[in-house]
């Protein structure tokens, strides 16, 4: 199910990550600090074919400027990363990825999304009908 349809906004698409798409979605990530630039592509390029990965693009006219990635438990959408590319921020771009990402969950009987943000995110997220469920995400450097 995950490579099944798009979402279109006039010249933009949501759709499944290809391989094609690794090093741009890969640039945007390490771009806006949220993964070191070492062995990402291997590891994307390692997962992103799993039957429970979501790993979405926003395309423009041929240009990668968004990425998600998420992963389905049977119950549960959670999107570890929602980025736009710098200088394409505060254009919809994520909120179209996660409405391709809410299309996808409910096609699987999903039943929620889950996601890990910043702080300073969190207002997009409130403005997408995200809650904050007093639940505490903690987390053990490896």
């Amino acid at each position: 199910m995950p490579n099944a349809g798009t979402s279109s906004d006039g010249s933009r698409i949501v759709r499944a990550m290809t391989p094609d798409d690794l090093d741009a979605a890969c640039r945007i990530l390490v771009d806006q600090e949220l993964c070191d630039a070492e062995g990402l592509p291997q590891r994307l390029s390692a997962t992103m074919e799993m039957a429970n990965a979501d790993y979405l693009v926003a395309e423009e006219d041929g240009v990668i400027v968004g990425v998600t990635l998420s992963v389905f438990d049977g119950f549960t959408s959670f999107a570890s990363y929602v980025a736009v590319a710098p200088g394409a921020e505060r254009r919809q771009i994520g909120g179209q990825m996660i409405g391709e990402l809410i299309r996808r969950t409910q096609a699987r009987d999903g039943k929620n999304i889950v996601v890990a943000s910043w702080l300073s995110a969190a207002g997009f997220y409130r403005s997408m009908e995200f809650r904050m469920p007093g639940a505490v995400f903690l987390v053990r450097d490896v």
